[in-house]
């Protein structure tokens, strides 16, 4: 697989799943009840920095 696509795949479904949880925390009023949905964000955001900078060199 292309690196680049994999950075936008990793970048994206990061940002999606925050989303996730921002829209579900309101509409729910329950933001320790989604606490799991931003950790998976996180996780995906921090797999998408780690693989980012293996990959440069830095």
């Amino acid at each position: 697989m292309n690196r680049r696509l994999l950075y936008v795949i990793l970048l994206s479904l990061s940002f999606v799943v925050m989303v996730i949880g921002a829209h579900r925390s309101i509409v729910e009023d329950d933001f320790a009840g989604n606490y799991w949905i931003f950790m998976i964000g996180l996780v995906l955001f921090i797999l998408y920095n780690y693989t980012k900078k293996k990959d440069s060199g830095a």
